[in-house]
Order: structure tokens, then C-alpha cells, then sequence
């Protein structure tokens, strides 16, 4: 395998947070061994350094995390109220991901997330009364009411719908970068997928057609310890996800899902090799699941302690206290930002709520070719 430039850090060790919290990147794998494989690991690493930031873009990871816990925490009352179709799949624990995703990511880059990616979604511009119209089956989703569920996307925003078999995304998003290597587009494919669907063969087909024409694609996983109600020791006899990598030639980055700066700094790396011209390479981000599946799953099966340790990770307020501590942003404008994010998410329920249903004469339109 050829060996790159790019220096590998080596996992330290972090008096802040529980040791149980997360396994070593690879089972009897030293770092020498890792860094020679191009894997990196700095999930374990100590929160990512605030130091010469700019202050612009930490305010906008800011922002993006509160309203996306915003729109989660009113998703869960619309479903306990009777206001979905069907059931919710809570991005709680994920923000980070999906706001540190987006961030590195330029608008012209296509976008095939997880459904738990709510935070992506508003970052790219969709409204939030859309998503949650999506959910109820109303005219102003983007599928004008023909799906009630997460099977949200907008072309014109270069996004790509989340798929109910995950990662059917993966394949799409491979088409994506060899449509944009082929034409010489300046794009990047970013596709995104949990645990348990690093078990199936669309994940391994598109990384491995993606590293052997070097396509400008990054593939993140989203590592949330709990696949529907599969465990990790159930799923994969690895130390993780990003080892997976090295079979396939490609560079490996593993960082703490719950810091959106480490996020920023994984996938900016990633985005910016494939973007070069340097081929595709695995991202994992390591978080915890805090709800079940979907809101009618109770998750019995999740061991309490976990929850419990995982718990003391909640990723809007490590990063708000952080933000603080660093004179970023003072304690009244971040009252003053959730209460902002609060009020936002309630006006787009309201016009949610108040938005019609499907016309029912129109139910061939966009459906069938002339």
C-alpha cells in the first residue's frame, strides 16, 4: 500500500471521559501500525482546540446544533401529540454529526444523509415546516405529500432523499462522484450511513469501486453503538468501523461524534483529499443513540449504564459551554439563541399544522412520463 504524507495521531488518553465510553480504534493494532495503514483516530483525543478559530464559523456550528436539537425536541411532542403520520426517528446525540458535516461542505457538493441528519438538512437550506410536513403527509413536502415519512430530498439543494434501506445511499453517491470526475465538476459525493450497514454489500461495493477509481467521495459512518436493537458486539468482531478502510486502500478518520469541532476537522480533511483528487476515504463519527429506532421503539434493550455514561455527553451543551468559556459567545446570547431556536421551531409546526393535505387530482404529477 502506498504510504502518504499525512501524519496519523496517535489516541490519547483522556482523564474527561469514561474509558468505557468508546473501544480502541483496531483490537491489537498499535498506533505505529494504524498510522501506516492511514488511519487516524482521534476519538478518544481531548475536545478539539477552539485556538485561532474563526469566530464566524464556530457562531454557525453554533447556531446549527441549537436548532437542530430545536427541531428535535418539537418532533418529539408533535409525535406524542398525535401531529405525525407515523413514527419519528430521533437525531438526539447526533447534532454534532450532522452540523460539522454540513459545515465542510460546499453547496455544490451532493448530499446523501442519514435520516437522522435533520441538522444537515437546515443547514442546506430546507425549511423546517417542510420536514415536518414530510411527516404528516402534507402538500408542502418536498414529495408534495406523497410520502409520510423521512423519505425527504431536494435536488435543487443537492440532496439526496434518506433511504429506509440503509445504505442504499452509498451506491448513489458513488454514481454521484463518477458523474462529477467524468465531467470534470469541481463536486464532492458525501454519504453517510450508521453501523449496522457496514454489514451489507452496498457499503463494501461503493467504497471499493470508489477507491479503485479514486472517486471524490467521502463515506461517513455514523457510529451510534445500536443497530435497530443489534449491539456493536453483534454486529462486528472489529474495534470499529474506520479499520475497514484499510482493506480497500483508502485513507480512515475516526473522531468523537459529540464534538462538532472534531467533526468539522474529519470531514474538512476528508472533503478536501477527495476534492484534490485524492480519492475517497471513511469517516467514522462515534455518538450514542439516546431514543430507540424510532419513537414507538422503547430500546429496553439498550444498557442502562451506557445511556447513562453516554448521557453526560450531551453535544449542544459541551459545545455551548465550551463557546463560553472561550468569550465566543456569553451566557445571555446563548439563552438568547435556544429561545430564538425554540420560538423557530414552534412557527414552523404552526404552519406545519395549518398546511393542506395532497390536492388528489394532481397524484400523477411527477410520477409518470408523458
Amino acid at each position: 500500500m502506498a504510504t502518504r504524507k499525512r501524519t496519523s495521531t496517535a489516541p490519547e488518553k483522556d482523564s474527561t471521559k469514561p474509558s468505557t465510553l468508546a473501544p480502541p480504534v483496531e483490537k491489537n493494532l498499535s498506533a505505529e501500525v494504524l498510522a501506516a495503514l492511514d488511519i487516524t483516530d482521534t476519538s478518544m483525543n481531548p475536545p478539539a482546540s477552539l485556538e485561532g478559530r474563526d469566530h464566524e464559523l464556530l457562531k454557525k456550528l453554533y447556531d446549527g446544533v441549537v436548532k437542530a436539537r430545536a427541531f428535535e425536541d418539537r418532533m418529539h411532542s408533535m409525535y406524542r401529540a398525535g401531529d405525525l403520520l407515523g413514527s419519528y426517528y430521533s437525531g438526539n446525540w447526533h447534532e454534532a454529526i450532522s452540523v460539522g458535516t454540513m459545515a465542510a461542505m460546499e453547496e455544490r457538493d451532493y448530499y446523501c444523509p442519514l435520516h437522522r441528519d435533520v441538522g444537515g438538512h437546515l443547514m442546506r437550506g430546507m425549511p423546517p415546516e417542510q420536514i415536518m410536513g414530510s411527516f404528516m403527509g402534507k402538500s408542502i413536502a418536498p414529495t408534495g405529500g406523497r410520502d409520510g415519512t423521512l423519505h425527504y430530498g431536494r435536488l435543487d439543494l443537492n440532496t439526496y432523499n434518506p433511504p429506509s434501506h440503509i445504505p442504499a445511499n452509498y451506491p448513489v453517491a458513488t454514481g454521484m462522484a463518477f458523474a462529477a470526475k467524468y465531467r470534470g465538476e469541481d463536486r464532492v459525493a458525501v454519504a453517510i450511513c450508521g453501523d449496522g450497514s457496514t454489514s451489507r454489500a452496498d457499503f463494501h461495493e461503493s467504497v471499493n469501486i470508489a477507491g479503485a477509481m479514486q472517486l471524490p467521495a467521502v463515506f461517513q459512518v455514523q457510529n451510534n453503538q445500536i443497530a435497530m436493537g443489534t449491539k456493536l458486539s453483534m454486529q462486528t468482531n472489529s474495534g470499529s468501523f474506520v479499520i475497514k478502510a484499510a482493506a480497500y486502500g483508502i485513507p480512515g478518520i475516526k473522531c468523537d461524534g459529540t464534538d462538532v469541532i472534531a467533526v468539522y476537522d474529519a470531514m474538512k480533511e476528508a472533503i478536501d483529499r477527495a476534492r484534490s483528487g485524492g480519492g475517497p476515504t471513511i469517516v467514522e463519527a462515534v455518538t450514542m443513540r439516546m431514543h430507540g429506532h424510532a419513537e414507538h421503539d422503547g430500546a429496553e434493550y439498550v444498557d442502562p449504564a451506557l445511556k447513562e455514561e453516554w448521557g453526560k455527553r450531551d453535544p449542544v451543551e459541551l459545545y455551548e459551554k465550551r463557546l463560553i468559556e472561550a468569550g465566543v459567545i456569553s451566557e445571555e446570547e446563548a439563552a438568547e439563541t435556544r429561545e430564538a431556536a425554540r420560538k423557530w421551531a414552534i412557527a414552523a409546526r404552526k404552519i406545519a399544522i395549518t398546511a393542506p393535505m395532497p390536492d388528489p387530482t394532481n397524484i400523477e404529477e411527477g410520477v409518470y412520463a408523458d
